[in-house]
């Protein structure tokens, strides 16, 4: 009985449709073995025919579909966006920045306040001069 078990295991490593059958529901594991027991290879011709093609299918080169629809996406993809939500993206965008930058000056400014040498003279900021 394994056997036959090891043997319908190795036709199925040899003909991938038939584990494409099962993954799609159209047939059981069971029904392909009793199948398989009962009426031998013979019965599965159908299906190494469309392997048969399938392969032929498949050797044909894809490359150039596959960058058409690339680009497709691409400028599917540009033709939503929106303008004016970019311009005001970055609008809020440089908003920020300048707030972070004002926060930073802040505190550099408020840092050289601080600093003191003890001479009256030269703690004087140069616009306090004039």
């Amino acid at each position: 009985m394994s056997a036959s078990l090891d043997e319908f295991k190795q036709f199925i490593k040899k003909h991938p449709l038939l584990k494409q059958e099962v993954l799609s529901k159209r047939k059981t594991w069971q029904e392909l073995y009793e199948e398989y027991v009962l009426l031998g290879e013979e019965e599965f011709e159908s299906y190494k025919k469309e392997e048969q093609k399938t392969e032929k299918k498949e050797e044909t080169p894809k490359k150039d579909s596959s960058t058409e629809d690339l680009i497709k996406n691409i400028v599917g993809y540009i033709k939503k966006i929106d303008p004016d939500q970019v311009t005001k993206t970055v609008t809020s965008i440089q908003k920020v920045l300048e707030l972070f930058g004002s926060l930073g000056a802040g505190a550099s400014s408020a840092a050289l306040a601080k600093k003191s040498t003890g001479d009256p003279l030269f703690d004087k900021r140069f616009d306090e001069w004039y």
